[in-house]
């Protein structure tokens, strides 16, 4: 629950600040202090967090990313904050928080669900999600190489960090300038990754530059704990978390955790349980129906007509790992089954 509720700062901040910058242009003050209160108290609200908080968490850096934004806004780029690094130094533990999806371009990437190597050059340590490894990775000055490309001429940001480059990073930068140069393993500390719905994405690459960084040191002091969290690498890319501690808390009545589809490969060898021709059609015609009318493998690495071995297509799949925590609670949207505030912190009380 702590680590929940510390995802439920990392949203609120968001939201009070995308509200500010779009109705006045301008941050409200004190928006991102140097230190925020919290508990492990299901009834915490960081709208007043004082009158339950039992700890204190000083801040290492706040998270931005920026986003490059669409036609209606002629291209432009917006640069939000997306998380912290936090240190409760009495109990020696050091958390990255990460929040889920709020805009429409974070939607967008979300949807790129076609695999790339998750390191470039390296595809032997795994394919992920190309949508969450450019939400990860991108920069300002990345996404204003876009902007530029799109308008060919620069029309400003909406909101953005181009003379502040405390702001001008990648998630990845920040964390390896928190984690990486910080050398807390040294000091004793222990390591948290947390995150709900895309916030679990990043967390798990989180992980994962942290464990390519040095695997000795960060699989004996990391833990990981995700919320709604999509599928976000296929077997070989999971295979870095063996050694971890990493749990997974879901919803079944959540649809995100269920995307990206889990494999793209239509027909296995289970197909062949019949010999009799008409009815492997049959079958055939009904699976490729479905994928036709669904979009089912839309924007994987499938080709039809092409039948991977089942080998080859678990390889391929994107898969979920670590322990699965679940509960059921159907509060009849698509949203609110989602839900971090009310429907996750209510099943993870359930659980408890």
């Amino acid at each position: 629950m702590e680590l929940a509720n510390l995802v439920l700062i990392a949203y609120n901040r968001n939201q009070k600040f995308v509200e500010a910058m779009s109705e006045y242009g301008k941050e409200p003050p004190g928006l991102f202090p140097d230190s925020v209160l919290c508990c492990d108290s299901p009834g915490f609200d960081d709208e007043n967090p004082a009158h339950c908080a039992s700890q204190q968490y000083k801040i290492a850096t706040w998270i931005w990313s920026t986003e490059q934004m669409g036609i209606a806004h002629a291209f432009r780029h917006r640069t939000l904050p997306f998380g912290f690094v936090a240190v409760n130094e009495l109990a020696r533990e050091v958390f990255i928080i990460l929040r889920g999806t709020i805009t429409s371009s974070e939607w967008r990437n979300n949807l790129i669900i076609v695999p790339k190597s998750s390191i470039d050059g390296a595809a032997n340590l795994g394919k992920v999600h190309a949508g969450f490894s450019r939400i990860f990775s991108a920069t300002h000055k990345d996404q204003s190489a876009v902007h530029l490309g799109n308008v060919g001429a620069p029309t400003g940001d909406f909101y953005g960090a181009p003379n502040d480059p405390e702001r001008a990073g990648s998630i990845k930068d920040y964390i390896g300038k928190a984690i990486i140069n910080a050398d807390w393993h040294r000091k004793g500390y222990r390591l948290f990754i947390a995150g709900h719905s895309l916030g679990g994405a990043l967390a798990m690459l989180s992980g994962f530059n942290l464990l390519t960084h040095d695997y000795e040191t960060y699989k004996d002091i990391l833990s990981i704990c995700t919320f709604g969290a999509p599928r976000v690498g296929n077997r070989d890319f999971c295979s870095w978390f063996d050694e971890v501690d990493l749990v997974r808390y879901f919803n079944t009545e959540d649809a995100v955790t269920a995307v990206p589809p889990p494999t793209a490969n239509l027909f296995g060898s289970d197909m062949n349980e019949s010999n009799n021709e008409k009815v492997v059609a049959l079958r055939q015609d009904g699976y490729r129906q479905f994928n036709d009318m669904y979009g089912a493998t839309k924007g994987l690495d499938y080709r039809p007509g092409e039948n991977l071995s089942d080998e080859e297509s678990c390889r391929a799949a994107y898969v979920h790992t670590g322990e699965h925590r679940s509960f059921t609670l159907n509060k009849g949207s698509v949203s609110y089954n989602h839900n971090m505030k009310e429907t996750y912190r209510e099943g993870i009380s359930l659980l408890a």
